[in-house]
C-alpha cells in the first residue's frame, strides 16, 4: 500500500466548515459577523436606490425564477438562491463602500453576506447557524488570502475578491445545505473552476468590478448545489499543479507554508482583520482623508489657501490610486473616481467631506474640483503599520509658505482604530436615508445571534422598496 497522503488544503478547510459546530462559534464573533452583514445590507441598499451596481438585480428581476431568497431593495421579490447571491452581491460593491480585508485585500463581506444571508432563508436555518456559516467563511478567507496576498494577485491581472472568496463562499454554502465532507470538497473544486475576476475594469473605469462578488457568490451556491447532485470536484484544486494558487497568484504551497497558514484553526480567529469604511471609496484614499480633515480641523485652510498637497502613502497604492497619473486627475467615470487618490483628496477639501453623494457624474467636469486635483501629487511613505491597516497621511503647503504634515497610521474602521457598533448603524440609516421600513431591518439584522430562522429578515426586507426596476427583456429574448 501507498503511503497516505496528508489532507489538501480544501479538506482542511471544508472539515474546518462542516465540523465546528454552531455553538463553538464565540458570542462576541458573532456579534461582529451580524454587524459585517449589517454594514453589507446597508450598503446594497444605498447603491439600489442610486442604481449603482443594480444590473445583476435588474436581470433576476426581469427574468425571475421563483425562490425563497430575497433580492435586497426590491420590495419583497424572492428568488432563487443563487440569483439573490448575484444580485445581492454586485449591489453590495457598487460604490466600493464595503469592507475589506486589510493584509489580503479581499473584500469578504460582498461574498459571504448574501451566500449565508440567502442560502438561511431557503433553509430556514436559525440566525446563530448563520451568523456561524459567516464567521466560518470570513476565517476561512483570510486563511487562504495569507497564502495568497492580494498585490501578487493584482498585479497579474486578478481580483482577489473574487478568485479566492469563491471557495470560502462555497464552504459557508455546504456547511448551510448540509452537504457530506466529501460533497462539500467536490464543491469547492468545482468552486475554483468558476473562479474569475480581471483588474481591467482600471483601463476604463467600467463597472465590471461591481460584478465580481456576485459572480463568486453564485458559483459557490451554484458548486455547492452541483456536489449535492453528485458532480466532483479536486481535492487539490487549490495546491495543485494547475491549482487555483499557482494558476492565479503563481504561489508553490509546501506542507510547511500550508501548516502556518492553518495553524490554530478554530481556536484563533484571523478572519475579523477586516476594515469596515466610513467613505464611499477605494480603501487606500481613506487614510490621506483623514489627515487632510484632520489637517483642516487643527488649521482651518480654505481650497483657495492651498498651494500643494502630498499625499504620503505605501507603494502598494500607487497602481490602485495614484497611477496613471492623468486618468487619476480627470478619472473617466464615478467608479473610476472612487479609485483616484487626487480626486477623493479634491472633492473633499472643496466640499469639506466625503459622502454617499460625493461621487455624482457632475462632479467629474467640476472646474473647483479638478482644479485642487491638480495641486495633488504623492510621495511614498513605506508605513510599519500596512498591511494590517491602510495608512497614510498629507503634507500641505499653503499659499503662505508654511508646510504641515499629517498621518494617520490605523484607518478609521481599521481593527487599530475600529468602527463601533453605533457607527456601523450610523452608517446603516445614512445609506438608507428616505426608505420607508428600513428601521425595522436594522433590527432584525442586528438580531440574528437570537432569531429562530431568516424569517424576520424576509419580512422587514420586504418591506424596503428602493426603486429597482427589472430592465425590459429584448424581444429577442422571448422563447
Amino acid at each position: 500500500m501507498g503511503a497516505r497522503r496528508s489532507p489538501s488544503l480544501t479538506e482542511r478547510m471544508l472539515g474546518f466548515a462542516l465540523g465546528h459546530a454552531s455553538g463553538d462559534v464565540p458570542a462576541g464573533l458573532l456579534d461582529w459577523t451580524a454587524l459585517r452583514f449589517t454594514d453589507t445590507v446597508g450598503v446594497a441598499l444605498a447603491c439600489a436606490g442610486r442604481g449603482l451596481g443594480a444590473p445583476a438585480a435588474r436581470l433576476v428581476l426581469a427574468e425571475p425564477a421563483p425562490g425563497p431568497a430575497s433580492v435586497w431593495g426590491s420590495g419583497g421579490r424572492l428568488v432563487r438562491a443563487d440569483d439573490a447571491c448575484f444580485a445581492n452581491g454586485m449591489l453590495a460593491h457598487g460604490m466600493d463602500y464595503d469592507d475589506t480585508h486589510t493584509a489580503t485585500m479581499i473584500h469578504p463581506s460582498v461574498v459571504i453576506a448574501p451566500t449565508a444571508l440567502a442560502l438561511g432563508e431557503q433553509t430556514g436555518a436559525s440566525g446563530r447557524d448563520v451568523l456561524a456559516a459567516g464567521a466560518v467563511g470570513y476565517e476561512l478567507a483570510a486563511r487562504l488570502g495569507s497564502l495568497a496576498p492580494g498585490k501578487p494577485l493584482q498585479q497579474r491581472g486578478f481580483h482577489p475578491t473574487s478568485v479566492l472568496g469563491i471557495v470560502p463562499a462555497a464552504a459557508v454554502a455546504a456547511r448551510l445545505l448540509g452537504l457530506t465532507p466529501a460533497e462539500a470538497v467536490s464543491a469547492a473544486g468545482l468552486a475554483g473552476s468558476m473562479a474569475s475576476g480581471l483588474m481591467e475594469f482600471f483601463s476604463d473605469g467600467t463597472d465590471a468590478k461591481q460584478m465580481h462578488p456576485g459572480w463568486a457568490a453564485r458559483g459557490a451556491v451554484t458548486a455547492a448545489k452541483l456536489a449535492r447532485h453528485g458532480a466532483t470536484g479536486p481535492a487539490t484544486v487549490l495546491e495543485g499543479p494547475s491549482g487555483l494558487l499557482r494558476a492565479f497568484a503563481g504561489v508553490e504551497v509546501d506542507e510547511e507554508r500550508a501548516a502556518a497558514a492553518f495553524d490554530g484553526l478554530g481556536d484563533a480567529w484571523t478572519g475579523t482583520g477586516v476594515s469596515a469604511k466610513p467613505y464611499p471609496a477605494g480603501h487606500c484614499v481613506h487614510a490621506c482623508v483623514d489627515a487632510w480633515r484632520a489637517l483642516r480641523d487643527r488649521l482651518g485652510p480654505r481650497a483657495e489657501d492651498v498651494r500643494r498637497i502630498t499625499a504620503l502613502v505605501p507603494s502598494a497604492y500607487l497602481h490602485l490610486v495614484c497611477e496613471p497619473r492623468a486618468d487619476k486627475l480627470t478619472p473617466r467615470t464615478v467608479y473610476d473616481a472612487r479609485f483616484s487618490l487626487p480626486f477623493a483628496l479634491a472633492l473633499t477639501v472643496v466640499d469639506g467631506s466625503l459622502g454617499l453623494d460625493s461621487f455624482r457624474a457632475e462632479r467629474l467636469s467640476d472646474p473647483a474640483v479638478l482644479d485642487v486635483a491638480r495641486r495633488v501629487g504623492y510621495e511614498v511613505v513605506e508605513y510599519a503599520e500596512y498591511p494590517a491597516a491602510f495608512p497614510g497621511g498629507v503634507r500641505v503647503e499653503l499659499a503662505d509658505g508654511t508646510v504641515h504634515e499629517e498621518h494617520l497610521r490605523h484607518n478609521v474602521g481599521s481593527p487599530g482604530n475600529p468602527m463601533s457598533a453605533e457607527d456601523v448603524a450610523a452608517k446603516f440609516r445614512d445609506c438608507v436615508r428616505g426608505l420607508a421600513g428600513a428601521e425595522p431591518l436594522l433590527d432584525a439584522l442586528r438580531g440574528l445571534a437570537a432569531a429562530p430562522s431568516l424569517a424576520g429578515f424576509t419580512a422587514a426586507m420586504a418591506a424596503v422598496d428602493a426603486g429597482l426596476v427589472p430592465t425590459a427583456a429584448s424581444p429577442g429574448s422571448a422563447r
